[in-house]
């Protein structure tokens, strides 16, 4: 078999907007469409909203196509006062807006993304950050203690939720209680969320053009494609005319699903000892492994992994006929994945087996750069140990190489 497993900088190595800061950035500019001046013009908007944001030219222009053609509409209050009603020719932007309006995560995520990181994984770090104060607050609530006492900085980090929530729940600092329907309502407004997510993705970016293939991509003969990604790029623009097996371990984007229905995973990995993660269960919806059952994403990876160590053990079984059995040697190719711990077992079900060759291609500026070639090693070290990857990325029979690529 020849694998290939694909990250979010494959998406970025195609020219696609899909950092999480482009989504933010998404956000704000389309809630403009819906809350600018009813009489401001389509230059007003482009002007304010879109000359300077570095993004695909596909997106700018749907929007502006959306602006262009809203109808605003005064639905006027007793006081004289009135709100404005606005809707486009887009019904899926109008679908987002509904999710995206007072969203509490946007807002915290808004209001603080300065003070983290660019990557997804930065992303889920501070939902994280979140959770684990959320689920140390509770605690603290039973056992009759005050807040501020026992979380001292920690405090401001609940106070920052509270705060994006707009009043949304005000008596949640009361008691657990109140603290839980409080999680309870974080964990809809982030299922909103990933709706939204969900139509930017389908919508947007899987619409936008890329206008080259990838040269190391291209040249690969694959069987199967694990992606850790939303969007559908390896499919749209490789697949075609070729079998090729795609798996998506995090969910597919879908426009014909909706907030209930959507697949997508987004949250945040176990952070409880062995002795209370299977029984502190209050916050278990905002955990990764839980979103991939309860949402039953792409897991027809483990039967690849199933084929490659089965094949390696019949191989190996001295009660069969020697000569009989045909090495059972595989492929593996690494794309656009930082090699996070976060990802651990699954990368080790691939990486770690001796019939496995593994090249990881590395992204590069240009032709002297191997900055993100010392952060892969690091994960790699955090994943397998020094000694497992000393043993396989040297000697006779190595079997992983690192492959700078090639500068676009």
């Amino acid at each position: 078999m020849n694998i290939l497993i694909i990250g979010n900088g494959f998406d970025l190595a195609h020219g696609l907007p899909t950092k999480y800061g482009d989504f933010l950035d998404f956000c704000e500019k389309a809630r403009r469409i819906y809350t600018f001046c009813e009489d401001a013009s389509l230059n007003d908007y482009k002007c304010d909203n879109l000359d300077n944001w570095e993004t695909n030219d596909d997106i700018k222009n749907v929007l502006l196509e959306a602006f262009d053609k809203r109808e605003c509409k005064k639905n006027f209050n007793d006081n004289n006062t009135y709100n404005l009603k606005v809707t486009t020719s887009n019904k899926f932007l109008d679908e987002l807006y509904t999710y995206i309006r007072k969203n509490t995560w946007l807002e915290y995520f808004l209001n603080c993304r300065s003070s983290i990181g660019g990557n997804w994984i930065d992303f889920e770090t501070e939902i994280s950050k979140v959770i684990q104060v959320l689920d140390e607050a509770i605690n603290i609530k039973k056992s009759d203690k005050e807040l501020k006492e026992v979380l001292k900085e920690k405090h401001n980090i609940l106070l920052d939720v509270y705060k994006a929530s707009k009043g949304s729940v005000q008596k949640a600092l009361k008691d657990d209680t109140t603290l839980i329907d409080f999680a309870a309502f974080l964990d809809e407004e982030l299922g909103r969320l990933i709706r939204a997510l969900e139509i930017y993705i389908a919508e947007f970016v899987n619409r936008s053009s890329v206008t080259e293939k990838n040269v190391d991509i291209e040249s690969l003969n694959l069987d199967h494609v694990l992606s850790f990604n939303y969007s559908d790029t390896y499919e749209r623009i490789y697949s075609k005319g070729k079998k090729v097996e795609c798996d998506y371990i995090h969910g597919k984007a879908d426009i014909s699903k909706n907030v209930n229905t959507s697949n997508l995973v987004l949250g945040i990995d176990e952070y409880l000892d062995d002795d209370k993660k299977d029984k502190d269960l209050e916050l278990l919806s905002f955990k990764k492994f839980y979103q991939r059952i309860y949402k039953s994403t792409g897991n027809k990876y483990l039967e690849w992994v199933d084929e490659i160590k089965d094949g390696y053990a019949d191989y190996l079984n001295p009660h069969l006929l020697s000569g009989k059995i045909e090495y059972p040697g595989h492929m593996l190719y690494i794309f656009g994945h930082s090699l996070d711990i976060t990802d651990k077992d699954v990368l080790k079900m691939f990486i770690c087996n001796d019939n496995v060759q593994t090249k990881i291609f590395y992204y590069r500026k240009n032709q002297e750069d191997k900055a993100e070639l010392g952060k892969l090693i690091r994960n790699l070290i955090l994943i397998m140990g020094q000694e497992e990857l000393v043993r396989r990325t040297g000697g006779a029979h190595k079997t992983i190489e690192f492959v700078p690529q090639t500068v676009m």
